[in-house]
């Protein structure tokens, strides 16, 4: 078949020409930012419940032995959000803090108050708010960011954490525009509303910035009892848009899809289908996503121009609960994180459509045993979720913390792990770091400048 005069042949030859392009733009822009002369810094959100008292925490790093120290805690105007019952969903989420391209501004949600921080960087790494700062996040519940050129992505979940329920909506992915001074302007008729109880968990955006793709974890319900009593009886959709040049958001034809049949509770009916996590290839259109029920990572294939994916396998990780992601500088290793345990899993995806697991490192705890009598048993008292590479690329942060039900304030931590040539972690001695929050704070997010 041709399109436009051109073979298949020819347009996968110009394809793989384009996205070669845009990895070498990556790594210019990486090497840029390394080279910079300007110290590397750790940010976090402490995600701390009480109301107005949300706050990012910035870490200098030491590149040689991956160490950090920190710098100031920089108040959000704003109330971070609680999983006060320890549900699988409200707090599933990663990319609530990321940077802009030249690494001069950071956003951060505000889950509990709907709204969105954003911060000047100076050269020294401290935050000072910009103008207007938090700006409405043009929903409930922002929980996830995305930043295609100057177009913010924001997925509001609609999760009221205070009643533990979902409003009435709807849940929607909404955009703003973001100006040279970093003040945020909606953009009209661009938002793309879901169910109220659709739970959107996570917006990635593709390298070439004109494709996202979205998670709706609840969108899905299934006509058959409930199969797990974690979840109610409704599974997930995957959503996939395309990025106007105005900033506004449409749909991909088809969409939204549902999950993999190796997914699925019961794999007869699409509906009992999970997936949580995303990881998009940074030199290539491929879609990583974790089927955190079944413990699997799935790939897909998409078409850059419709976001439209095509999915090609899933593999069985050696972890359980597979969500979030993050790739090493050379492309060879993805780290999970696998919620399940605790645990991050490492894979060898040199054959990018055919990983390979081949670690699971269990992630040290802070304090001594016995940990408190409020965490239930089997379950981890403090569990790792995002995952940033440093920025010489031999050491990955991971953010990790306890829930509203453990009461364990030593769960909240950064851990260090050092990454081996072979792409295997080691855990540093000096690893976890105790994050300085309160016991209302439910620390989440990391974004490296």
């Amino acid at each position: 078949m041709k399109l436009r005069g051109f073979s298949r042949k020819k347009k996968c030859v110009s394809l793989s020409i384009v996205y070669l392009a845009l990895f070498g733009l990556f790594c210019f822009r990486a090497a840029a930012a390394e080279d910079s002369g300007l110290p590397h810094v750790l940010y976090v959100e402490s995600n701390d419940s009480r109301p107005g008292q949300n706050a990012i925490l910035a870490y200098t790093i030491n590149e040689k032995d991956g160490g950090i120290s920190l710098l100031g805690t920089f108040p959000t105007g704003g109330t971070g959000f609680v999983n006060f019952d320890g549900r699988i969903g409200p707090d599933d989420n990663d990319k609530e803090i990321i940077l802009n391209a030249d690494k001069s501004l950071l956003f951060a949600v505000n889950g509990g108050s709907d709204t969105i921080a954003v911060f000047h960087i100076a050269e020294n790494g401290a935050l000072s708010p910009v103008q207007g700062s938090p700006f409405p996040s043009g929903g409930a519940t922002p929980v996830s960011l995305g930043l295609s050129r100057d177009n913010l992505i924001v997925v509001n979940t609609n999760f009221d954490n205070v009643n533990g329920a979902f409003g009435p909506g709807p849940a929607n992915y909404a955009t703003f525009r973001v100006k040279e001074d970093g003040r945020l302007v909606p953009i009209r008729k661009s938002t793309i509303s879901v169910a109220s109880d659709a739970e959107p968990l996570v917006v990635q955006i593709a390298p070439n910035g004109k494709v996202a793709f979205g998670i709706d974890f609840l969108a899905l319900p299934y006509n058959e009892p409930q199969i797990t009593p974690l979840l109610p009886a409704q599974g997930t959709l995957l959503e996939a848009f395309t990025i106007s040049e105005d900033g506004s958001l449409q749909r991909s034809p088809s969409a939204p899809f549902v999950a993999p049949v190796d997914s699925r509770l019961n794999p007869a009916d699409p509906g009992t289908g999970y997936l949580i996590g995303f990881g998009a290839h940074p030199a290539q259109p491929i879609l990583y996503s974790g089927e955190a029920l079944t413990a699997r990572l799935a790939v897909y294939t998409y078409d850059p121009e419709t976001g439209v994916p095509s999915f090609v396998t899933d593999v069985a990780a050696l972890g359980v609960a597979t969500c979030w992601m993050e790739f090493t500088k050379d492309l060879r290793f993805l780290f999970t994180a696998d919620v399940g345990a605790n645990q991050i899993g490492v894979w060898n995806i040199e054959n990018p459509l055919a990983p390979k697991p081949i670690q699971e490192l269990t992630l040290k705890l802070a304090g001594t045993p016995p940990f408190p009598a409020t965490i239930p048993p089997g379950v981890a008292p403090s569990i790792g979720f995002q995952l940033s590479l440093g920025p010489t690329g031999k050491f990955l942060y991971v953010t990790g913390h306890s829930d509203a039900v453990t009461t364990y304030p030593e769960g909240n931590v950064i851990h260090v792990l050092g990454i081996q040539p072979d792409g295997t972690l080691v855990e540093a001695p000096f690893s976890p770091v105790v994050l300085p929050v309160s016991t209302s704070a439910d620390p989440t997010g990391s974004a490296i400048r």
